[in-house]
């Protein structure tokens, strides 16, 4: 078996995505007993996907509170980015708690959502509010975004190792205990570099009568 290096691993995610909860709850599952280091990138899976007018961008539309996926995941993203500010402790807290409120609790992307996330995750609530509100953070989304697709990232997660070697990881559902998913994920980094000639691998869903 190819040794799981210790080392950071990129992640380019979206807090819209279902498999983006999943593969973070299978990195929390691993880090330490791998020995690695994810990186967290956002890349919006609604403006990949965007087949409207060729100059809209996310980062530059409006907020509606009122749209329960905190228009179109702009909003997580722009929250993302004020946490990830206050360290990285602080900022993988808020992520986890965010992506379960979304898709464990299955709760609205709304302002208050993220401030509650931003408590439990013990950031400091001023700054997050200043940061959230800066629009700099809206350039930081169009940065990481555009440089996703430089490398061909089409959707999250997306899981990058050392050595040039990524794919997408998406889980149906998650592992049953913590030696399962350090196994799956051992299992995927083997698939990855043993067989670089690999390209896809999809299970067919059996069809509801």
């Amino acid at each position: 078996m190819t040794p799981m290096q210790n080392g950071t691993v990129a992640v380019y995610f979206d807090y819209l995505c279902p498999y983006a909860w999943r593969g973070a709850e299978v990195a929390e599952l691993v880090s330490d007993e791998l020995g690695l280091r994810f990186d967290w990138r956002h890349f919006s899976l609604y403006q990949a996907n965007h087949r409207g007018e060729a100059r809209w961008y996310l980062w530059n539309q409006r907020l509606d509170d009122c749209d329960e996926t905190g228009s179109r995941g702009l909003l997580p993203f722009l929250a993302s980015t004020a946490a990830r500010k206050q360290g990285r402790e602080g900022f993988d807290r808020f992520r986890l708690a965010l992506l379960r409120a979304r898709h464990r609790d299955r709760l609205p992307l709304s302002r208050a959502l993220v401030f509650s996330c931003a408590e439990a995750a013990k950031l400091h609530l001023a700054c997050f509010e200043h940061d959230l509100d800066d629009p700099e953070a809206r350039t930081t989304l169009a940065q990481e975004h555009c440089r996703a697709v430089r490398e061909d990232v089409f959707g999250t997660p997306t899981f990058a190792f050392a050595g040039g070697h990524a794919a997408y990881f998406r889980l149906r559902e998650l592992p049953i205990d913590r030696d399962e998913a350090v196994a799956l994920f051992r299992g995927f980094h083997e698939l990855l570099t043993r067989y670089p000639y690999l390209e896809t691998v999809r299970r067919p869903r059996a069809k509801l009568d």
